[in-house]
């Protein structure tokens, strides 16, 4: 007798017309089986009403509940694969720190002085003495071999 003006009740609170419909299903059922028990003293209308009501507000905080849980799994499975990727950079750096070590005297010098303390070849040509040519080849061979040792990876 209630059921549609019940549901239009508790969509008109939820905004979610499945929800409200489970809602109303679910006072109905828990009536149903607790009907020797039950003692209304209010009219069975407004009875209906707050019991759909504060059925809606366990299944809000039942809901708040598993969301704040799933949060916590997505939060912890985030920071999971963050401390992953540190790792994983952590190696990346170390493995082109190695490979800038191994680099032969020249091609060192000429890397460390354009790509760690920021000269333009220009300026790293004119420092070293050298052809500005010399410093584009220099530059060439070290980004080859790094480039090549992080492909191994």
């Amino acid at each position: 007798m209630y059921y549609n003006e019940l549901c239009a009740y508790i969509y008109s609170l939820s905004r979610d017309k499945q929800q409200a419909e489970d809602i109303v299903q679910n006072v109905m059922l828990k009536i149903w089986k607790n009907k020797k028990k039950l003692n209304i003293t209010t009219s069975i209308k407004s009875y209906l009403y707050k019991a759909c009501y504060y059925e809606l507000i366990d299944t809000y905080n039942k809901n708040k509940k598993e969301l704040s849980y799933i949060e916590q799994i997505q939060k912890n499975t985030l920071n999971v694969f963050v401390e992953e990727d540190n790792d994983f950079i952590k190696r990346k750096i170390h493995l082109v720190q190695a490979e800038i070590e191994k680099l032969p005297p020249k091609c060192k010098e000429v890397f460390i002085l354009n790509k760690i303390q920021g000269f333009k070849y220009k300026e790293v040509a004119e420092q070293l003495d050298i052809s500005i040519k010399t410093v584009e080849a220099q530059m060439s061979k070290a980004m080859s071999r790094i480039k090549e040792a992080l492909e191994t990876v």
